[in-house]
Formats: structure tokens, sequence, C-alpha cells
């Protein structure tokens, strides 16, 4: 248990190494625009220390998909739920790959976009949700998971131009709150995990606890 909590302090640091990595590289480029700029311009070839956002994005990859296996172990042990908590942190390491794919192959690089693997991360908190589903104390952890998903749906579809509402000139706001929707989830739910493991027995369904009771009255 306690090398599955360590393994969640990753996933606590992917949204911290993501924004500053963001911020760490933009500072590096006199006159950039988080507004009108892809975040990945700043490892491109017009960026003056490509090097800085490339590496981190490098770093934060590995970082998220060692992440995906605290993930995976702390939902199998909180529920005994095997497969949609396997399936949640497969879908968390497939988005660290393509994260770690877009620092090792920078744009115009057709691999920078990580063959498209980002879009399995709004999979991670539906299957979260799904192994958590009649465990007491997670409303709000299962609440807040379907609402991440809906929302990295919601903005992945924008990004991806439904709506028209991403134009050229404000192509780098809406990637950033694209951003906002994608990684502070994994931190969030990472602590969420952590505390749940904490707890001096984990917390099984109640649904097989009730179907464990009936089991012990009949014999």
């Amino acid at each position: 248990m306690q090398r599955t909590r360590r393994l969640l302090l990753l996933g606590i640091a992917v949204p911290i190494l993501y924004f500053g990595t963001l911020f760490v590289a933009a500072s590096t480029w006199p006159g950039y625009s988080h507004q009108t700029r892809y975040a990945s311009e700043l490892g491109g070839p017009e960026a003056p220390k490509p090097w800085v956002f490339n590496s981190g994005s490098v770093f934060m990859g590995s970082v998220c998909i060692g992440s995906a296996f605290g993930f995976g172990r702390a939902v199998v042990e909180i529920t005994g739920r095997r497969v949609p908590s396997v399936l949640a942190g497969f879908c968390i390491g497939l988005f660290g790959v393509s994260m770690l794919m877009g620092g090792l192959f920078p744009m115009p690089n057709p691999l920078h976009g990580g063959l498209g693997l980002v879009f399995a991360l709004p999979l991670a908190p539906i299957f979260m949700a799904l192994a958590l589903r009649g465990v007491a104390g997670t409303t709000r952890l299962r609440t807040f998971l379907w609402a991440s998903a809906a929302g990295m749906i919601v903005m992945l579809a924008i990004m991806m131009g439904v709506g028209r509402l991403v134009t050229r000139q404000n192509v780098g706001a809406w990637q950033r709150v694209n951003a906002l929707s994608i990684f502070p989830w994994i931190g969030v739910a990472s602590w969420s995990l952590r505390r749940a493991l904490a707890r001096s027995a984990p917390v099984r369904p109640q649904v097989e606890q009730s179907r464990s009771a009936g089991l012990g009255a009949r014999s």
C-alpha cells in the first residue's frame, strides 16, 4: 500500500510539472502570447530555447506513465474491482505516452500528436468512477470524475472544431482552457485516492458487503 501511495504522488506532480514547464518555457520567449500561440510552439523551430519545453514534456510524460501504475493499484486495493481499475490506469498511461512523444518529436513532426493517444484520457475517470460505484465515502469523488470526463470530452470537441469557436487569434487561450480540463483532475484524483488508502481499513463496495452478510445469515 505504501508503494501505491508513493506512485500516486507522481499523479499529484503531473499538473504541477505541465503548467510549470509551460510558464518557464514561455518566459524564455520574449513576446510569446498565451492567447494566440499553441503551447507546442514553445518546443518548435521558432522557439529560442525549445529544449526547455521538450525536456519538460518528456519528464512530465514519464511521470504520468509512472502515476498510471499508482492509479490502477490504488483503485484495485480500494474496490477489489480489477478490470475497470486496470483500464483506468492504462488510459492514463496512454496519455503519458502521448505527452512523452510530444517532447521527443517536437512540432512540426507528425509524431508530435502522440498518435492520438490523448483521446484515451477521458475514459480514465469514467472507468475509475465505475470501479468506485457502491463504495462508501466516494460520492463526491465519483461526481468529480464524471464531471471531469464530460469537461474533457467537451473541450476536445471544441479543439477539433465543433462550434467553430477556435480561431488563430484565440487558439492559445482555448488550449489553456483545454489543459485545465485535462491535467488538474489527475492531481485531485491522486490526492483523493491517497486519502482513501490512508484509512486503516480500505473501503469495499457496499454491494459486496451486503452479499457477504446475506451468505453469513443463511449459513
